[in-house]
């Protein structure tokens, strides 16, 4: 009976096993925990919805710009300037910037904006945007350097 019981007890589960187990699963619970710390500040510079936007809209506003022949009135919500295209206005119309094609057509360019300003020195157009959150984005671009 003795060799019996010998062999339940090596085919069974022991305490010393289950605390091994508790243990490895504590230490991976909080190898989680601080990934969820380290990912969410990650998270938010590199994904920032509003990063996104502004970073598009700097873009767009840039190729515009390689084009531009001539600038027509500079006001702190308005910039007018003439392509080959035609006269393209950016203006903050509400609570967002939007390019005027020739006075037509209104094509938004960046959202939530609570107040802008275009000042233009040299051939260079600097613009101040405040959006609806507070956050501040100021960026100066190039007029018509890159010709082709």
């Amino acid at each position: 009976m003795c060799e019996f019981m010998k062999q339940l007890n090596e085919k069974g589960y022991s305490l010393v096993e289950s605390i091994v187990h508790l243990l490895i699963f504590t230490m991976l619970i909080q190898f989680a925990i601080l990934f969820f710390y380290w990912q969410a500040p990650i998270e938010k510079v590199y994904q920032g919805d509003l990063l996104g936007e502004w970073e598009l809209f700097s873009l767009e506003l840039q190729e515009l710009l390689e084009e531009v022949t001539g600038v027509e009135e500079v006001k702190p919500t308005l910039f007018t300037f003439q392509t080959k295209r035609g006269r393209i206005t950016i203006q903050q119309y509400d609570k967002m910037l939007r390019k005027v094609v020739n006075g037509t057509g209104h094509v938004p360019l960046l959202m939530n904006v609570k107040s802008s300003k275009f000042t233009v020195k040299d051939s260079e157009l600097k613009l101040a945007v405040e959006m609806k959150d507070g956050m501040r984005k100021e960026r100066t671009f190039a007029i018509g350097l890159y010709q082709k």
